[in-house]
């Protein structure tokens, strides 16, 4: 039988299902041993030499146990939770799981209250268990290596400061957008794709939401052949045409506006008038 990718404990992996046992199922955790799922969290039929994709966890006892439920977040990831209690042991936090992920006291700024939304990271603590952590400085590194400009990647929006936002970058690295080069206000904990935009000497990573060049001026070509289309094969824009003007429609810069149209003028789609461009039938 083919051996699936080494599992983790806070993470989903896929297993095989071994044997049946009284009200469940016993999974081939490999090097973690054998892992029970319960009838109830496999939600549909298992049978042996079956294999499922399954999330582990440490139960109240520690040992390690299967969910075929998805997290919102798992172990080393950053994500914007739901407080749905808060007792004398700490916050309880909504992870789409049966159980809440606790918040301990002792990772918490400020005071959560049920309802609140909460950014937090998922770590593993001296006991084993998974839980919350609302420091996440303490977790997310601020300097590395440089990062190549131009790579996408995933972000999470943290916090606001003088200069724009701080944002999470792949669950692992501080990254900086720019006030100046946002086209709207950002939300804290909302996920976007970005770019990076440059690694600074200090090893800071500077972020920037506008795709490089290579993707920028094909799309923008065809937002140009599109809004050509809508108005009759001619659009009154061209190198006089206001920087504010071209931005107002496009969204783009007036260079990378240029860029575009001479693309398609190369292209052989439009042609370039004194007074705008016209689509060529």
């Amino acid at each position: 039988m083919r051996k699936n990718p080494m599992p983790e404990v806070g993470k989903t992996s896929t297993l095989n299902v071994i044997r049946e046992s009284g009200n469940g199922f016993i999974l081939d955790g490999q090097e973690l041993g054998e892992i029970f799922l319960g009838r109830r969290q496999a939600r549909g039929d298992c049978a042996p030499g079956d294999t499922v994709t399954v999330f582990l966890y440490p139960d109240a006892d520690g040992a390690t146990t299967a969910t075929t439920l998805t997290p919102k977040a798992q172990l080393g990831e950053v994500a914007l939770l739901k407080v749905a209690d808060v007792n004398d042991t700490g916050a309880f936090m909504d992870w789409g799981l049966e159980k809440d992920l606790l918040l301990p006291y002792a990772e918490q700024l400020g005071t959560p209250r049920a309802g609140q939304e909460l950014l937090i990271i998922i770590y593993q603590d001296k006991r084993g268990r998974l839980v919350a952590s609302m420091k996440l400085d303490e977790f997310i590194e601020d300097n590395g290596p440089a990062l190549t400009p131009g790579t996408e990647v995933s972000i999470i929006v943290a916090n606001k400061t003088e200069l724009g936002y701080k944002a999470v970058i792949n669950h692992q690295r501080w990254g900086l957008l720019y006030d100046s080069e946002l086209r709207r206000p950002l939300t804290r904990g909302e996920q976007l794709q970005a770019y990076i935009k440059k690694t600074r000497d200090d090893e800071r990573v500077d972020l920037t939401l506008t795709a490089p060049k290579r993707i920028t001026v094909p799309n923008l070509s065809e937002q140009i052949l599109e809004k050509l289309a809508e108005n009759d094969g001619y659009l009154a824009l061209g190198d006089k045409s206001p920087p504010e003007t071209i931005y107002r429609i496009f969204g783009e810069s007036k260079k990378s506006f240029k860029q575009a149209i001479g693309r398609l003028y190369k292209a052989g789609k439009i042609a370039i008038e004194e007074r705008g461009i016209r689509l060529k039938q």
